[in-house]
């Protein structure tokens, strides 16, 4: 069989669409020694995933933490004054002249005007109404970095893929170089640079690999265990191959303007202000304080001879509040709270239309990112390489042009990779700005 021969029935033997298989596994020479794999790791949906992360993640415990403690403001604000007993221990004539003996007793009570007490509850449920809806912000937020960190993980893989496939791809163009210099078609520089090439794309493969585990960690990183970080790594199940969403923008902000928990926040904070207003007004009402007492005096002896003695008394005092009434810095405090909640919500009004409109301009050029590759640029790169592999197959084209060609047709599948991730990003980032959620991987 003569060496053009054998040359031929060697590239039947691999044809070019084998060379354009997807690759799903990776070469065991090039596994990284920190990363478990994936077989022995449990595998996590994307809703199991969220449940998991609002429900232990350790940001969003600090988070009820502080809701705790306002709800504890409401009922320290149930509480009224306390009252006072006084006690008069018996006198004891220690001189022995005959000094009746006495004791007494009084009793004090406090009695707040103005429904003091009804205002400091309202008032107090109104902050944790607005620190309830500050803690579904941070569900929010935690809700969409999440989200963000299972999407990374997912692409991270997606390009591990890619990187494998085209890996693949060149170890098989230099097996059949190895046969070309083995009958004397190729010289051993050609061969050589095929195997340069080949040995790039595996150094990519092995950062890609120290991308994915690095990604995996920072997923399990939400879910608030360290066994998470070990034997317990879980491994994302899902696709980035969502379908494109179509939105009206000024709905989107009218929506979010109405769901948004920071705006709700700062709307409640307002009533809150409102509240601590009324609250401060009655503060300036004086407040009464009525005491009874009760004393005895037992009957006297020698010189201080006279009948025993039992007096009942009682007293109403009213605190005057001239002070109060002087400087009035608890209502003046209470006022600007109120101008300055008013301008919050402003505030957060205009940034929430402002990140509605940027997510949603970043959404769109992310979706038309992403329909230049399902539109044919694929396939163009595909139609390509397949021609240059057939070509070089015939003597029609050179190793070096076989190698640009699998070298664009990498990049375009890794861009590929990346415009699947950032177009899930985007969708995020325009949905969690409006606080709607219908996302699944």
């Amino acid at each position: 069989m003569s060496a053009l021969l054998r040359l031929g029935v060697l590239m039947l033997a691999v044809p070019s669409s084998l060379l354009m298989a997807q690759s799903r596994q990776t070469e065991a020479s090039s596994q990284t020694q920190s990363a478990p794999a994936d077989e022995r790791r449990p595998l996590i949906l994307y809703s199991d995933f969220i449940s998991e992360v609002l429900r232990s993640n350790l940001d969003l415990a600090v988070q009820r933490a502080s809701l705790a403690v306002t709800r504890a403001a409401v009922t320290t604000a149930k509480a009224t004054p306390d009252w006072s007993a006084d006690f008069g221990f018996p006198t004891v004539d220690l001189s022995n002249q005959g000094n009746p003996t006495e004791f007494s007793v009084g009793l004090d009570v406090p009695i707040e005007l103005g429904g003091k007490r009804g205002h400091r509850v309202r008032a107090a449920k109104a902050e944790l109404d607005a620190t309830t809806a500050d803690y579904d912000d941070a569900v929010r937020q935690l809700r969409a970095s999440a989200t963000i960190a299972f999407i990374s993980a997912l692409s991270a893989r997606a390009i591990l893929e890619s990187k494998s496939k085209s890996l693949g791809q060149f170890d098989r163009i230099v097996s059949v170089n190895d046969e070309r210099h083995r009958v004397g078609e190729i010289g051993e520089i050609e061969l050589a640079q095929s195997r340069v090439e080949r040995d790039r794309f595996k150094a990519d493969v092995i950062t890609a690999q120290a991308d994915v585990y690095s990604a995996d960690l920072q997923l399990a990183e939400q879910l608030g265990s360290p066994e998470k970080l070990r034997s317990q790594l879980p491994v994302p199940k899902g696709t980035l191959e969502i379908g494109v969403r179509e939105f009206d923008v000024n709905q989107l902000v009218a929506t979010a303007l109405q769901r948004r928990p920071d705006v709700i926040s700062r709307q409640r904070a307002i009533q809150a202000a409102d509240l601590r207003i009324e609250l401060a007004n009655v503060n300036l009402i004086p407040d009464l304080s009525v005491s009874g007492s009760y004393s005895h005096i037992a009957a006297g002896t020698a010189g201080f001879a006279q009948p025993a003695d039992n007096t009942l008394g009682a007293s109403l005092s009213i605190n005057l509040p001239f002070s109060r009434l002087r400087y009035r810095g608890e209502l003046e405090a209470a006022h600007a709270t109120r101008t300055q909640a008013e301008l919050q919500l402003r505030l957060t009004q205009l940034q929430v239309e402002q990140e509605v409109r940027d997510a949603y301009s970043r959404y769109r050029v992310a979706v038309q990112r992403l329909e230049l590759f399902r539109a044919g640029l694929l396939k163009d790169a595909d139609r390509v390489l397949e021609a240059k592999l057939y070509a070089y197959q015939r003597g029609g084209a050179t190793l070096l042009e076989v190698i640009d060609a699998q070298r664009t047709s990498a990049d375009v599948y890794l861009d590929y990779s990346q415009a699947l991730a950032e177009h899930a990003q985007a969708l995020v980032a325009l949905e969690g700005s409006v606080n709607m959620w219908d996302i699944s991987f």
